[in-house]
């Protein structure tokens, strides 16, 4: 099972600390591999949002709109495969 990385100023960022995420309903289910972020990620996670919010605060607010509707949409299209997952 592939390691699922962080995003971090739109790459994806490998640790070298991992957690398994367990099914709570069967011990023995592993659901995915995930990394852990270092202290340095974190910083440089914080960063690039910080980085990043000046732009965000300038948009309109129907671009945001338009934006969170689209999450919606993709969340929607995935729902049956997001619901396997959880």
């Amino acid at each position: 099972m592939p390691v699922q990385h962080n995003l971090i100023g739109g790459t994806w960022t490998a640790s070298s600390d991992t957690l398994q995420s367990i099914n709570p309903s069967d011990t023995n289910d592993v659901v995915g591999e995930f990394a852990v972020a270092s202290v340095d990620q974190v910083r440089d996670a914080i960063a690039v949002a910080r980085a990043a919010l000046p732009t965000w605060a300038c948009t309109t607010t129907q671009l945001r709109s338009d934006l969170l509707h689209n999450i919606g949409s993709e969340l929607l299209a995935r729902k049956e495969e997001l619901g396997d997952l959880l």
